[in-house]
């Protein structure tokens, strides 16, 4: 996903603008780790992420992180869900918030999850909302 479209899916749903604000347009969410996923037949399901900046600057062969955060989607009427792998640890390789189109002319918004260790899937849903608390979990 280019910057672009990044920013513009994000600026779309409730609390994207200041997500990015947070962390600009790189929400890539490359080696996050999923603390919760919550699933609702009705209401609000959630998916809570620990995600953070890494920087350039290196510190004892490592790479500095910055800005961490928990992050909180928040998905109500669940179309399609699609999940696997969970584990004791779910870290993943990263994760895409698209618009699409499906079964004929329905649009939702699809939650892509790559893993890399632990939970993998898709979520469509038609209403998706961001949160965010600043700091460690």
């Amino acid at each position: 996903m280019t910057e672009s479209n990044t920013a513009s899916i994000y600026e779309a749903i409730p609390g994207g603008s200041e997500l990015l604000d947070w962390f600009g347009w790189d929400l890539s969410f490359h080696d996050a780790e999923i603390l919760d996923f919550h699933l609702r037949r009705n209401g609000h399901s959630t998916l809570t992420i620990h995600f953070w900046d890494t920087t350039n600057k290196v510190r004892n062969g490592y790479f500095l992180r910055e800005k961490h955060a928990v992050v909180k989607f928040s998905i109500e009427r669940i179309i399609d869900l699609k999940i696997d792998g969970f584990s004791h640890q779910n870290v993943i390789d990263g994760l895409t918030l698209e618009r699409v189109k499906f079964d004929g002319n329905t649009e939702a918004y699809e939650l892509q999850i790559e893993p890399c260790y632990g939970l993998g899937g898709s979520i469509r849903a038609e209403k998706i909302s961001v949160s965010y608390t600043a700091g460690k979990p």
